[in-house]
This record gives C-alpha cells, sequence and structure tokens, in this order.
C-alpha cells in the first residue's frame, strides 16, 4: 500500500506539474497536427479561380485518417471552355462528405463550390489528393477506317489495305488530324471471339496519332470484356508514372466507324515492339546472339506452334502449358532462329536456377530487381490473371547484359476484379493450385503465390527484395495509385457524353461499371495496404463504438473482427478475406431494460447467395445478407428486461469469394446507462484509477492519438483533453 501511495503522489506531482506548460503543448489533441495544401485538379476544358493560400485544413493524423482541427470553408470557382460541360457525376468535391458541400451556378455557366469543414470530423489523405472538377467534351476524336473487304471477312492472319481517317474532337491534340493508308488485320484470343472485335493498324510510314510518339504500329482495342472502358487506359497512364519500367504504351480513347458504320468507342494504342521511342535496344544478330530481345511469357492455347518462334519455358509453374516466345528479332533465316531460341533457353534455364536457388549464382545477376518490383506492383494492384506471369507478360534482355528487364505492362480489360473473370489460373494436375486466388476478391497475391514461382521466390526468400518492393509500394501509395482513383473520375467524365452512342450498340453499361471498379480498387488498395504498409492497429472497441461510448466485444480468436480504416471512418472488419471454409464473429453483452435499444451501422461486400453476413440476438437471427451493399444502420430494441448478447459473423462456404470478401460494424450504440460511462473512466474498463490519470496526460501530451472514451475523460466538458483533465481523474482516483 506504501508503494502505491508514493507511486500515487509522483504521479500527482508530475501531473500538477505539467498542468503549467505552456497553452501551446496543453492543447494536446492538436500536437502533430499540420497544415495542408489541397490542389484540386481541374480536367480538360476546366480552370479553377480560388484562393491558394487560403486552401488548406489543419489536420492530425490519427491511424491512418487526417482529423480535420479547425472549423473552416473552401471555396472554389470552375470555369468550363467552349464544347467542355461540367459533369457532376464525375467531379470528386469531398465526394465522402457530401453533406457538406454545396454547388451553386456563378457567372457565365460556371460552378462555385463550397465545402464546410467541421473539426473533429476525418477526412483521408487519398480524399485530399482526388480533389478534381471535370467536364465532358461534346466529341471524342473519330477514327474512320475504310478497308478493301468487308470487316466481317477480315481475319487475324492477313494484313488488309486500309485508308485511315482521324479527326479531331473538343481536346486538342498537337499532332493535329490525320488522313493516311495502311493496312489492318484482326487481333486478340478470347477478344476476337466477341462482339466487339480488336484490330491491328500498320500505317504506311511513320506517324503521330493522338501525340502518341512516331510509330507504323498501332492496335484499336474494345475493351468488350470491361464494362468500365478504363482498366487498359487507367494502368497504361498510370505506368508513365513509375520509376523501374522504362517503357508503357501510350493510349488515348477514339470513336472508330468501320467501313462508314459506326463501332464503338475504342482504346487506340501503340503496339509493343524493338523501337527508338518505344523498347530501345540493340536486336541480337548472328554474330552476336547474346545481344537484344523482347520476349513474351504466353501459355500453350494462345501459342501457335507452327509459326511462333517459342522455346520451352524452364519456368515449371504448369508443365506443359507454360512457353516464351521470341517477339523481335524475327529472322528469315530459319536456322538463326533456331539458334537464338535454344541460346535463350538455355539462359532462361540459368535465370530459373539463380532465382530458385538452384545454382550458385545470385539472382541479381539476372533480374532487374527495379523493373521487375514494378511489374510485381502492377500486377497486384490490379489482381491481373493474366499478369502473373501467364500471358502477355514482356520482358527483354539486352546486350551484353544477363539480366531480363520487365516491360510493357499489357492487356488488363480481365483485371480489378472484373466479374466477368470467373476463374483462376489454377490447375490441379500440377504444382500451381494450393494458393492460386480467385480473380474477383479483395484479397490475396495474384503474382505472388505458386502459380508464378519466380515472382513467389524472390518475395519469400529474399528479404532485401520484399523490403524493396513494400518501400517502393508505399512510395507509389501517396502518388501513383491517388492519381489512379482521380482517373476513374476525370475519364468517366470524359467519355461521359459519347457513352450513349456506343451503350445503344453493345449494351455494355458503362456508369455501373465505372462505379463497380471504384469500389473495387478502394477494397484493393486496402488489403494491400494492410500487407506491405505498417500501421497503429486500432484498438477494436474504439473502432466499434460510437463517440463516446464504451461498450466492451469480443471476438473469435481465429480470423477476428480487426480495427480498420474504411471509407474515411474507423470500423471493425471481418478477418476471413480469402479464407474459405471459415467465419469470423464479433459478440456483445448487454443487461438490457424493456425499451431499450442497441443501433449500429453495418456494410458488406461479398459473394451473393454463398457467404453470408447474419446478425443474432440471443440465438436467434434477425438478418442474414450477402451480396455487397453500402453503410446502412439497424437498430434492436429490447422486448423486455434482461440480458442479451448479440453476436455479428461473416460465415464463407468452401470456395471462392467475390468483391471485398469483408463485412464492417461501427457506429454501435446502447441507449441506457453502462458500467464504463463513469466520469473519468478514459480507458472504459468500469473503473476510475491512476491509469485513466495517466492516460489522458499521456493525451495531452500527445503521446496517445485517443482514448476510449473521450467523454468520460473530457472532466471540464470543454472539448478537449487537457492536463486539467487529467489532474481531476487523479484526484477522484486517490479519494476513492
Amino acid at each position: 500500500m506504501k508503494k502505491l501511495r508514493s507511486l500515487c503522489a509522483v504521479l500527482a506531482a508530475v501531473l500538477i506539474m505539467a498542468a503549467f506548460v505552456p497553452a501551446a503543448l496543453a492543447a494536446a489533441p492538436s500536437d502533430g497536427a499540420a497544415d495542408y495544401q489541397i490542389v484540386p485538379a481541374a480536367g480538360d476544358g476546366v480552370s479553377l479561380s480560388y484562393d491558394e493560400s487560403a486552401f488548406s485544413l489543419r489536420l492530425l493524423p490519427m491511424y491512418g485518417l487526417l482529423r480535420i482541427e479547425e472549423n473552416k470553408t473552401l471555396t472554389l470557382t470552375a470555369s468550363f471552355e467552349e464544347g467542355w460541360s461540367y459533369n457532376g457525376q464525375y467531379t470528386n468535391f469531398f465526394r465522402s462528405h457530401s453533406e457538406r458541400v454545396s454547388v451553386s451556378n456563378g457567372a457565365n455557366g460556371a460552378k462555385v463550390f463550397t465545402f464546410s469543414a467541421v473539426r473533429g470530423e476525418f477526412l483521408t489523405e487519398d480524399e485530399l489528393c482526388t480533389v478534381g472538377i471535370y467536364a465532358s467534351p461534346a466529341e471524342l476524336p473519330r477514327l474512320s477506317i475504310t478497308a478493301e473487304l468487308p470487316f466481317s471477312q477480315i481475319d487475324k492472319q492477313t494484313w488488309v489495305n486500309a485508308s485511315f481517317t482521324l479527326t479531331l474532337g473538343t481536346k486538342r491534340f498537337s499532332s493535329g488530324d490525320f488522313e493516311g493508308t495502311g493496312a489492318i488485320k484482326g487481333r486478340g484470343n478470347t477478344s476476337w471471339g466477341q462482339p466487339k472485335k480488336p484490330y491491328s493498324i500498320k500505317l504506311d510510314s511513320k506517324k503521330s496519332l493522338l501525340d502518341i510518339p512516331k510509330t507504323k504500329k498501332y492496335a484499336i482495342v474494345p475493351g468488350y470484356s470491361d464494362p468500365s472502358f478504363i482498366r487498359n487506359y487507367m494502368t497504361y497512364k498510370a505506368g508513365l508514372m513509375l520509376d523501374g519500367i522504362g517503357y508503357v504504351p501510350k493510349c488515348e480513347f477514339v470513336e472508330v466507324y468501320l467501313n462508314g458504320s459506326y463501332n464503338g468507342i475504342y482504346l487506340l494504342v501503340e503496339r509493343v515492339d524493338i523501337e527508338s521511342n518505344k523498347i530501345d535496344i540493340e536486336e541480337a544478330t548472328t554474330d552476336e546472339l547474346t545481344g537484344g530481345y523482347l520476349i513474351e511469357k504466353d501459355v500453350r492455347d494462345k501459342i501457335d506452334f507452327s509459326s511462333d518462334l517459342w522455346f520451352d519455358c524452364p519456368y515449371w509453374a504448369n508443365q506443359g502449358q507454360d512457353y516464351f516466345v521470341l517477339k523481335a528479332p524475327e529472322p528469315d533465316d530459319a536456322a538463326l532462329a533456331d539458334r537464338m531460341r535454344q541460346y535463350l533457353a538455355a539462359h532462361m534455364v540459368k535465370v530459373h536456377n539463380a532465382i530458385t536457388g538452384a545454382s550458385s549464382e545470385s539472382y541479381t545477376q539476372y533480374v532487374d530487381t527495379a523493373s521487375w518490383i514494378d511489374f510485381m506492383i502492377v500486377q497486384e494492384l490490379s489482381k491481373n490473371i493474366d499478369g502473373n506471369m501467364k500471358t502477355s507478360c514482356y520482358m527483354y534482355k539486352q546486350a551484353q547484359d544477363d539480366k531480363l528487364y520487365f516491360t510493357a505492362p499489357w492487356d488488363f480489360d480481365l483485371a480489378y476484379g472484373n466479374p466477368e473473370t470467373t476463374w483462376n489460373n489454377a490447375d490441379y494436375t500440377h504444382n500451381d493450385y494450393y494458393d492460386c486466388p480467385d480473380a474477383t476478391g479483395t484479397a490475396d497475391f495474384m503474382a505472388i503465390n505458386s502459380s508464378a514461382p519466380w515472382f513467389d521466390r524472390l518475395y519469400d526468400d529474399h528479404e532485401e527484395f520484399r523490403t524493396a518492393l513494400m518501400e517502393k509500394y508505399a512510395e507509389y501509395r501517396r502518388s501513383m495509385i491517388p492519381a489512379m482513383m482521380a482517373m476513374m473520375d476525370s475519364q468517366g467524365a470524359y467519355l461521359s457524353a459519347a457513352m450513349p452512342r456506343d451503350e445503344a450498340l453493345w449494351h455494355r453499361g458503362f456508369h455501373q461499371g465505372l462505379a463497380a471498379l471504384r469500389s473495387w480498387f478502394a477494397g484493393r488498395v486496402a488489403w494491400l495496404d494492410s500487407q506491405w504498409i505498417e500501421s497503429e492497429p486500432i484498438d477494436l472497441d474504439f473502432a466499434l463504438n460510437r463517440e463516446g461510448g464504451s461498450l466492451h466485444f469480443v471476438t473469435s480468436q481465429q480470423h477476428p473482427f480487426t480495427g480498420a480504416v474504411a471509407d474515411g471512418r474507423i470500423a471493425a472488419v471481418s478477418g476471413i478475406a480469402g479464407v474459405d471454409g471459415a467465419h469470423s464473429s464479433l459478440t456483445l453483452t448487454l443487461d438490457m431494460l424493456e425499451g431499450e435499444t442497441l443501433s449500429f451501422e453495418h456494410k458488406y461486400s461479398t459473394e451473393p447467395g454463398y457467404d453470408n453476413f447474419t446478425f443474432a440476438v440471443n440465438g436467434e437471427n434477425r438478418f442474414t445478407y450477402s451480396g455487397s451493399a453500402d453503410w446502412q444502420s439497424y437498430t434492436f430494441t429490447a422486448d423486455r428486461s434482461g440480458s442479451y448478447t448479440f453476436e455479428w459473423k461473416y460465415e464463407k462456404d468452401g470456395s471462392v469469394g467475390s468483391g471485398s470478401d469483408c463485412v464492417w460494424i461501427d457506429e454501435v450504440a446502447y441507449s441506457g446507462d453502462q458500467l464504463g460511462a463513469l466520469a473519468g473512466d478514459a480507458d472504459a474498463n468500469g473503473v476510475v484509477n491512476v491509469a485513466d490519470a495517466l492516460l489522458v496526460m499521456r493525451c495531452a501530451m500527445g503521446l496517445e492519438s485517443s482514448v476510449p472514451s473521450f467523454n468520460n475523460a473530457d472532466m471540464d466538458g470543454d472539448g478537449e483533453l487537457t492536463m486539467a483533465d487529467a489532474v481531476a481523474i487523479l484526484r477522484m482516483a486517490l479519494e476513492a
């Protein structure tokens, strides 16, 4: 008892002395806050007017969120150029706080935007980085192709002479309009069998179309499998921000007319090749087999074994299925081609053995770390079922250099959780099945698993490689990834006016597809963040309780609910994303009086009809949901006085995941009195003691970002936790 009293006396002295620190330190919750400058994006055809020096907010980082530390109004005016119309559907002006936003009409067709920031509310850094005002052009560029044959007779093997006319739309490109001749043929594998077909273009001479660097070789890609239309576009444009991959295809949208008939919106993209403004390497020759090569990793079904320069794959993810193809050079001399293939096959064995540890050579002799890391990050961001070293994976080797360099990320229309991708790459007769995930859920590694053994071994066996990858992801998390989020809005606006013409022809559901992509991508980034970015653990009770609440929850030991950031709020999320045949549960027990209520908010994204989210009271189900729904509220009212046990459970069946594969719970509130609602009980454990005083002191000094029960801790009711609150709690504890 003497030791306890002595400790209390010391703590009291420390607290009382700390109560007289300067005011700046006493304002503890704001310590660590900083002024964040917000730079709104002005889309094509938009100009913004605002006070740049005042367009900022004072924010306090907390659990990966940013707490607003001031009441402030931000205002800007957007003006629109001729031919461009404001697009409210895709403009993002603090979208997640729409109740704080007003939009009014200004002079000459301008729009005035106002955001009223409220102290204590939260923003995400993504939200600050993606503020943008966007407009839709009256016309997209128009590409008319007139071929010597009806397009119904054009195949993938034969070039057909054609003429091309490109007319700019509302958006200006310095390359201007174009008229010329060349040839066209079909392209693609699965996509060639779809109604809206892709084509390769070969111009008679190198030309720049829509500011794409001069080349003869283009393609028009319909993206028929991608209802959002932007999966490829977003990847190629974001890829220009990569540090380790030197070449990413350039592209722009066009409306295409084939022999005079409208055929919809396409992506005009340069084809991958060895050229000075594409992949600039010195091609191997007869005298120098160790020279430069462009190589594609492919699979059996996409190889023409009679004409492609294929060679066996030492990669060994799926024997009998995996092959490499020499794309360039393409020597006319068959004997030289065979020598090149034999040289590359032997070289690939060295690469494989170094990566897998089958030889004494270091993987760094054969792997260009920077480009491999970039390639892996792009594939994991998109969860690309083709990009896990299956098909359309390009790499090159330079002269006098043993390393392989990844290049030209390609073909993402089936990526990013595309709901039409209902398969995975597992083959149960070989070694790539046990951890190969489905393509639609937001959890699990798509490239870093047994279906892509080179990536898997580098990540699992080499800590320095894994660390470098995580550091690069953290860098892109604040640059490239927010840019991708913003592109969904900017390109949604860009395509909106033209989209009804395509929809009338192909019925692909553009707006719904883009909304689904945005939701999926947010979930995917959140999952990758949990794997690759260290974050402060969020107390589960703090995540679940409404502010000021002190309910205590119990979660399953295996696959527990955890505190997480979701949609700009702190909530609890289930823990079985990607884990088939498992469940994650959360329980709360309360003694309630008749008429008292328990309310909460919930959101779910699960496989429809199979993976179920349930809420039960005393063992009786009150609801069961599956599929996807945004945040909604539920209130339970006690019909008698007594003990009530509440259980939230997410349960998965034995296969397949869908959506984010999660449920979220937040804002749980009990209408009656509870043991934790005690003045001074900062940690909400039902007792007021020295620990509560110490916790509040640490919070006041900025050493803790929050306490479990703010209302209990704020003794003087001034809306802040200060040393005065800590001293008051200590006195209460000593007098008890």
